[in-house]
């Protein structure tokens, strides 16, 4: 919930400039359950602040970008709407102040016994044991060059048939490495024919998005995101969403900036549920200007409407430019909400010219609903926000976004997916409102357990491979295993074993000097976990 500082005299102390302010009864807490998370060994931070000795040696930097709100990375306004989000990460006014006093004091340590306990950080899945896990079948190479790195790796899911999931959990295999990803479901396939494009390196380069040149924003299937700090959403109760049968899925993985050689080998948890248990499907629906130009040296503002026609040419056909300060919106007869909604999920996104984002609904009655808003849009803290609470948006109301942008340079920006281009895109998720909706949380209602996936890892050398693989892969129980060679369309060539195996390592030789030159893959099967791993028959 969010953080009130008003009549709350009886729960918060106030402390004049005189009063001496400590680390371990005053600042400990605040570092401890709103930083450590990611500043601690092995995670994305820069710098570990698990003990006095390392939050002192940082505290004039603590100060400048607490005060700055810089830190803690929290996008959208916190007072914009009358409701929160889940995971918001913000500091209060007077936390803000403390730390301030407490770096002006010389930062002193205070009396141990009153430190603050560390929260517990669960490794592995936060959420469960999955149903399904894609690792990347190798580690990925990230070259020290202080250059972002942007890729999109493709796992092909073997899914037949429209299967329904409760989360999808992305698993950063080198924390420190790895800044965000999103994930998506492609049923085109083009993906899949860009990776193939470079066998000899995993995934292919992309920069803002998944650059599926030839398929429609609109036909992508965004299934969710991780940043930093960031749990992933779970559909309980009877929602679920889709991931149809034959797709791929796709990750986009950034690599931030850095000037030594890392390795990768992140991995992707997807929970499942059953169709029978899934009455309510989670839609999504998307703004896009694909006539998005701003003019070299000018700030511009865009403002469309989540528009409802069936038409491609009534939902992204052009329109005029209009200065910073003007506004534009277009096809506003396919505007009006035609159900009522419960709102669950947003993802205001731009790319480096971005300035802000406000997404807002105008009701039937004049009033406006405010959504989200982002004053000061940053690439690399992008993410989908969820509220707390299920958003009622009553039918006949217009979903608008304005999204401000500042060109410095010296060319014209138009909409793509380089570098050098820009964008105007925000999926939203969404189900058909229904009575007490307002009422239904969409965080998790119970503690979440920590449990280990039964597979420590699958290994295929060589790969590729032109006679035999070395198939190995350990599990920390005796379980049941069945394993299948599938080709590159995910189809079942024929079952490589099925019984009952021990704990600990196991192997098995696969001959593969029959196949055809080209992609294959290893599916397994424990009791509820499914693993699959590509190789290159020579």
């Amino acid at each position: 919930m969010k953080k009130l500082l008003t009549l709350l005299f009886i729960t918060t102390v106030f402390y004049s400039q005189n009063e001496q302010i400590t680390f371990t009864e005053h600042i400990s807490p605040i570092i401890y359950n709103n930083c450590t998370e990611c500043h601690r060994p092995g995670e994305s931070g820069p710098m570990p602040f698990t003990s006095y000795s390392e939050v002192a040696s940082m505290a004039e930097m603590i100060k400048e970008v607490t005060e700055s709100g810089y830190m803690p990375p929290w996008p959208p306004d916190p007072n914009y709407t009358p409701h929160s989000l889940l995971g918001e990460r913000f500091l209060t006014e007077e936390e803000i102040s403390l730390i301030a006093q407490w770096v002006n004091q010389g930062y002193p340590e205070g009396d141990p016994l009153l430190e603050s306990t560390i929260p517990y950080f669960p490794e592995g899945s936060a959420i469960g044991e999955p149903d399904y896990i894609f690792e990347l079948e190798e580690e990925y190479f990230i070259e020290g060059n202080n250059l972002d790195d942007y890729r999109v790796f493709v796992f092909p899911t073997g899914f037949t048939e429209d299967t329904y999931i409760q989360a999808i959990e992305f698993r950063p295999d080198n924390r420190k490495a790895v800044h965000h990803a999103i994930m998506m479901a492609d049923v085109t396939g083009v993906g899949a024919e860009m990776d193939a494009e470079s066998p000899d390196v995993l995934g292919y380069e992309s920069f803002g998005g998944f650059s599926l040149e030839g398929v429609s924003p609109n036909e992508y299937v965004f299934l969710g995101g991780y940043a930093p700090g960031m749990n992933p959403i779970v559909w309980n109760g009877s929602l679920g969403m889709k991931i149809p049968a034959g797709s791929d899925l796709l990750c986009q993985i950034h690599y931030a900036p850095s000037s030594v050689d890392e390795w990768d080998r992140s991995s992707i948890n997807i929970f499942t549920k059953p169709a029978t248990e899934v009455e309510r499907e989670v839609q999504m629906k998307m703004w896009l200007r694909l006539d998005l130009s701003i003019p070299a040296n000018t700030q511009t503002q865009f403002e469309a409407c989540l528009n409802f026609s069936n038409s491609f040419l009534d939902m992204f056909g052009p329109g005029p430019v209009q200065q910073f300060g003007q506004t534009v919106g277009y096809g506003e007869q396919f505007c009006e909400l035609p159900e009522d909604w419960s709102l669950l999920g947003v993802l205001p996104h731009s790319h480096l010219m971005g300035k802000s984002w406000e997404v807002y609904a105008e009701a039937p009655g004049g009033e406006n609903i405010p959504i989200i808003k982002i004053p000061d849009w940053d690439f690399d803290w992008q993410g989908f926000f969820y509220p707390e609470y299920m958003q009622y948006i009553p039918a006949g109301s217009r979903i608008k976004a304005i999204a401000e942008y500042d060109n410095i340079s010296n060319q014209n920006m138009t909409w793509g997916e380089l570098t050098t281009d820009e964008m105007f895109f925000c999926p939203i998720y969404y189900v058909p409102y229904q009575e007490g909706d307002e009422n239904t949380y969409l965080g998790s209602q119970e503690e979440t357990f920590l449990y280990e996936s039964k597979y420590l890892g699958l290994k295929l050398f060589p790969n590729p491979a032109s006679n035999y693989i070395d198939l190995s892969f350990q599990l920390t129980n005796d379980s049941s295993v069945e394993g299948y060679l599938l080709d590159s369309k995910g189809r079942i060539i024929s079952v490589i074993f099925n019984g009952n195996y021990k704990s600990g390592l196991n192997n098995t030789i696969l001959d593969v000097k029959d196949l055809d030159c080209g992609i294959y893959f290893i599916k397994i099967h424990t009791d509820n976990t499914v693993l699959i791993k590509r190789f290159i028959k020579e």
